[in-house]
């Protein structure tokens, strides 16, 4: 189980990470017009988050110009109340995100400068970051991490690739990829669940071309 594939190299440019995270509120099947781009970008919480989290990164890592850095600091951390204000999400500038990261709904999203790979989902009521009881490290997750509603996720612990966490599920220790975890105390309900539809809201390619062929 490797920790999160945080692209550190820049492959993706700025502008490039939100036309990823822009495809995962498209829905399957849908023709992206203008409008339809307009409408999503002004309609949906989730985005507004993940665009603010995008631009208080960006500065932080990029913009090394004093007079231009904190001016746009304090934008972003105006952005970021706003966020917190009507939507009820926080997502901490310090964080290592992958492109296509998804939040489904508002209210209650709480992340930290965690470490997260491409193509998660996070439902509403989720929390991840550090632990109460100050012991350093925060989670590190891999790619197509699915977490649903209420969970909490805390502590220096590694989440592997397709990770399927159920609502209020309580995760304090390291998970191996392709699980399926529910509850607290935490039970591991499949350790080979494929999560692909929960992500991506339609079925495996491979699986309609199977199913077609038959």
């Amino acid at each position: 189980m490797a920790a999160s594939p945080y692209p550190e190299n820049g492959s993706l440019s700025f502008l490039g990470l939100l036309r990823r995270d822009f495809a995962r509120y498209v829905p399957y099947g849908t023709r992206v017009s203008f409008a339809r781009t307009l409408y999503t970008w002004i309609d949906t919480p989730g985005l507004h988050a993940i665009l603010t989290y995008r631009f208080g990164n960006w500065v932080s890592r990029r913009v090394r110009l004093r007079i231009v850095r904190y001016p746009l600091l304090v934008l972003h951390y105006l952005l970021d109340k706003l966020c917190i204000v009507l939507w009820g999400i926080h997502v901490n500038r310090g964080a290592r995100i992958g492109p296509g990261l998804y939040i489904g709904h508002y209210g209650g999203v709480i992340i930290g400068p965690v470490e997260i790979g491409e193509d998660c989902n996070v439902a509403h009521q989720v929390t991840v970051g550090l632990r109460v009881d100050g012991q350093p490290g925060l989670p590190r997750f891999g790619n197509n991490v699915w977490i649903g509603t209420g969970a909490v996720i805390y502590g220096d612990i590694t989440i592997g690739n397709g990770v399927m966490i159920a609502p209020c599920t309580v995760v304090a220790r390291s998970l191996p990829d392709r699980c399926m975890v529910l509850g607290n105390p935490l039970r591991v309900l499949s350790s080979d669940y494929d999560n692909y539809v929960a992500i991506y809201g339609r079925p495996r390619p491979e699986a309609s071309v199977s199913a077609a062929a038959t």
